[in-house]
């Protein structure tokens, strides 16, 4: 024994089993002495560290493509390292032997604390106010009712298996599978890029407060199994120092943050570092000399964080470190308990794992019938709340540590939770696939807007600058008590840190409701008050103001989320550059530009991008500035007859507008060029609501439809070079159109393709200085995927060949997802699942010498007996 054993012995239990060993430091003279420095402490700790994120990393890059969470490879990776696989080898036990677990464990604890800590820092719990009572009777429903089935199927599991160990194992059970890990279903909806589709936002806030709700149990129920005499005294002290948080501790932290933090990230940034961490040790230490556990303390210190961008920030900085560097050891110490040779009796452990798989996910579907969830989100919100965490495996750990969980019992309930966990996103990706909504979007344009009724419009604002043109927009459309309109107007902030977008409806804020602490930006007042005051001078029209705070490259997902969510009609978009006198040119974003770009290949209904040049706000005495001379350049297609509709809706204001309609038309003739039968449907259905625009507008004076035959690109080009530009206040045009000769090669021109070749050369003409409305036409069910082009005799044209002729709506359903929910497969297992457990119970009962005291299962006659004066219920799922 070294010399120095006296201090360095320790010992460390391996559940039942005892283990001697000397542990050193690290060596003072390493191989020079012949000594093998992997025997002491820090050596074979870096050694190990570097293993385990080199084995992540490599395990991360080859379940990618099978769309598996991060959870799910970390967990793989211990059980990977672990007695089962590479820790049977011995040349691999020289890498982890038994004297380093202490400093294994240890570094893996204490990034479970920073981890749990970053975990709470996302979850901003106080916007659970939000959240709908339905949402929060799912939360409670799904928390409890798996819980019970998770303690039941503990005590079958015991009897079918022949588990000896303690009754108090079933809580553990319970409680995992409860665990719902908001983390992982986040960064699921993200891949998937459902976020902020109506599932996503509803299993968001459901998956959150089951989270919370799941931490609350474990506070309280875990002290009191693990020690009912002397329960009392931890659960007391505990909630006594978290209600000191939240009402000491978090306005102190506000008060210092208020005083102290300006927004920049660098500013403070080592002060703001130094103390989350000693606040995290500290509060992991309280809670654990309370009686409960350290991870209580490292969360509740995450959740009163009061200031959300610097909880961004703390993110920012600490997630890399602590998920990819340190947690792996973590999982580690869990794969190293994960002994597959330890499990018996396989067709009864896969019969268990199949029922604890589906507990969640019926649970969920129940609660959520019984609550009118649409149907289209009932059974993909009871898969994501499946969705396993971090928290489910702490709590499996605990059992394992206190001696009540069995080898057998940890290897089944892990093997389930990796199953369940695992096949969440394959099963949603399989799902939802990118299709058209045949039904619920059959009216999200103008065109086919039903007359008399309520027009909606997402008017999405990035600026003050573009604010007043858009309301001069809304000025004129014709709103009425039979046709009122209804303007949601978000303003978008570019917030880089956050992971998710955060919406704020600023009625609440008026009303005393939830408040964001990052919103006081001027620009969102000053918008929030010209957009009142339109609204109060516009007895038909109603402006619901937002703010959103989102990173740049998911707002477009933002956007397309509020357009399907609020059944709009037609969304308006500001130009990413900006033209006037007083605006700077490095006003001008380019990243807007691909938001747009972006929101055209996947809005779920018609879409506008305007170009404004920079006029006054008008209010009820000032006509001089109003828009009130348009012009709708008409070629053909979809997008022309969208801009049509809407052109022929302004027409009809109160504000006496005069309108324009030029349709130029090919000077060839029909002979020379053979048309498709796409072409053809296109040019009928042009022609017949032409037709029916000029039997409706027949004598109106403000009114005026001119035809110009044109035969080539530099004609049509003339005929807009030479209308009175000086006397238009708008120009409406569609997006895309049926290239004919008169449009051929003009988009190859463009410095802009997605406000197409006319809108293009309307905007960096040097002619026309007018604003401009480039409209495009929500495909619905009634458009062609496939834009085509007629050349002369070329009546067919593929997307490599033009690309940017392909219809809008080719991409529109990127973001739109048919979902058919797959009840008879479902259902199946769910019978199947039955069956089995009728037939396994029942065999076993009759074949069991005790089964006096149970109940007698007959396999004919329906009888149950009573033996013994004693009476055991079967749990049956």
């Amino acid at each position: 024994m070294d010399e120095h054993s006296q201090n360095d012995l320790h010992k460390y239990e391996v559940n039942v089993s005892e283990a001697c060993f000397i542990l050193n430091i690290t060596s003072t003279s390493g191989l020079w002495q012949g000594e093998n420095p992997l025997t002491d402490s820090l050596p074979s700790l870096l050694v190990q560290l570097a293993f385990i994120i080199f084995i992540n990393n490599s395990l991360i890059i080859l379940l990618k493509p099978l769309h598996q969470p991060r959870f799910v490879t970390d967990i793989l990776v211990g059980v990977l390292i672990g007695p089962s696989f590479l820790g049977k080898t011995k040349f691999f036990s020289h890498f982890f032997p038994l004297k380093t677990v202490t400093t294994l464990e240890t570094v893996g604890y204490l990034s479970l604390d920073l981890y749990i800590f970053l975990m709470a820092l996302e979850m901003d719990v106080y916007s659970l106010r939000r959240a709908t009572r339905r949402e929060f009777k799912i939360a409670c429903g799904a928390v409890l009712l798996p819980m019970g089935m998770g303690i039941g199927l503990f005590f079958l599991a015991q009897r079918l298996l022949n588990f000896h160990t303690e009754p108090t194992g079933c809580l553990f059970w319970g409680l995992a599978l409860t665990v719902t890990g908001f983390p992982v279903v986040s960064n699921i909806l993200k891949n998937l890029k459902l976020l902020d589709s109506g599932i996503g936002k509803m299993a968001k806030s459901v998956a959150k407060m089951n989270d919370v709700c799941s931490w609350i149990l474990v506070v309280i129920v875990l002290p009191i199994r693990l020690s009912p005499e002397n329960s009392q005294s931890p659960i007391t002290s505990t909630l006594a120092f978290i209600l000191l948080c939240i009402y000491v501790i978090r306005p102190a932290l506000r008060w210092i943050i208020r005083r102290t933090f300006t927004g920049n990230s660098d500013l403070h940034s080592d002060y703001y570092f130094c103390f989350a961490l000693i606040g995290v040790v500290i509060c992991s230490f309280i809670t654990e000399i309370c009686g409960t556990y350290s991870i209580i303390g490292a969360f509740v210190f995450g959740i009163i964080m009061p200031n959300r961008e610097l909880a961004s920030v703390l993110i920012e900085k600490f997630d890399v470190f602590v998920s990819g560097f340190l947690l792996p050891l973590f999982f580690a110490i869990s794969g190293r308990r994960f002994n597959l040779y330890n499990v018996h009796h396989w067709h009864i452990v896969c019969l268990i794992v199949v029922m604890t798989c589906f507990c969640k996910i019926f649970s969920t579907v129940l609660i959520s019938l019984l609550f009118n969830v649409p149907t289209e989100k009932i059974w993909p919100l009871g898969i994501l709340m499946n969705t396993k965490g971090i928290l489910a495996l702490v709590i499996l750990n605990l059992g394992w540590d206190k001696k009540v969980l069995s080898e057998e019992e940890y290897v089944v309930i892990m093997l389930a939770i990796v199953i369940m966990t695992g096949m969440v996103e394959p099963i949603l990706a399989s799902i939802y696939k990118p299709s058209r909504r045949q039904k619920q979007f059959q009216r999200r344009t103008i065109q086919r807007a039903k007359i008399g009724a309520e027009l909606r419009v997402l008017a999405c604002l990035h600026s003050v600058n573009n604010t007043s043109g858009i309301i001069n927009l809304l000025d004129i459309s014709n709103a009425t008590k039979q046709s009122p309109i209804y303007v949601f107007a978000p303003y978008f902030v570019d917030a880089p840190a956050r992971s998710s977008a955060l919406v704020v409806v600023h009625d609440t804020l008026k009303n005393g409701g939830y408040t964001h602490e990052h919103i006081d930006d001027s620009s969102s007042d000053q918008i929030i008050n010209m957009l009142e005051n339109f609204e109060s001078q516009h007895a038909a029209i109603s402006v619901q103001t937002l703010t959103v705070l989102s990173p740049l490259k998911n707002m477009h997902d933002v956007v397309c989320g509020l357009a399907d969510d609020k059944n709009i009609a037609f969304m308006i978009l500001p130009f990413h550059r900006q033209f006037g006198y007083n605006i700077p040119m490095e006003n001008n974003s380019q990243s807007f530009r691909e938001v747009n770009s972006n929101v055209l290949n996947n809005a779920p209904c018609s879409v506008g991008i305007f170009v404004h040049r920079e006029v006054p706000v008008p209010t009820i005495d000032d006509t001089k500035h109003r828009i009130q001379r348009l012009v709708m350049v008409f070629i053909g297609g979809p997008d022309d007859r969208e801009a049509l509709a809407y052109a022929w809706r302004m027409s009809a204001s109160k504000h006496a507008i005069k309108l324009a309609v030029v349709r130029l038309h090919p000077g060839t003739s029909t002979k020379e060029t053979e048309y498709s039968p796409d072409i053809q449907n296109q040019t009928q259905l042009d022609t017949e609501f032409i037709n029916e625009f000029r039997a409706r507008t027949e004598g109106e004076p403000r009114v005026n439809y001119k035809e110009k035959m044109v035969k080539n690109a530099e004609e049509t080009i003339t005929v807009l070079r030479g209308m009175d530009h000086g006397k238009i206040d708008l120009y409406i045009v569609g997006r895309q159109v049926i290239e004919t000769s008169i449009t051929a090669g003009m988009l190859e021109w463009s410095k802009c393709p997605e406000i197409g070749a006319i809108g293009d050369m309307l905007v960096f003409s040097d002619f026309a200085r007018s604003s401009v409305l480039v409209v495009q036409q929500y495909a619905g069910v009634a458009r062609d995927d496939n834009m085509v082009s007629i050349h002369g005799w070329n009546s067919q044209v593929t997307d490599n060949q033009n690309p940017s002729l392909t219809l809008c709506a080719a991409a529109t359903a990127s973001h739109l997802y048919y979902y058919d929910p797959p009840f008879t497969t479902f259902f199946f297992f769910f019978f199947l699942e039955l069956l089995v457990l009728v037939v396994v119970v029942g065999v076993h009962i009759e074949t069991d010498p005790e089964s006096e005291k149970w109940v007698r299962l007959y396999k004919r006659g329906k009888v149950l007996e009573r033996r013994g004066g004693e009476f055991r219920h079967l749990l049956w799922f």
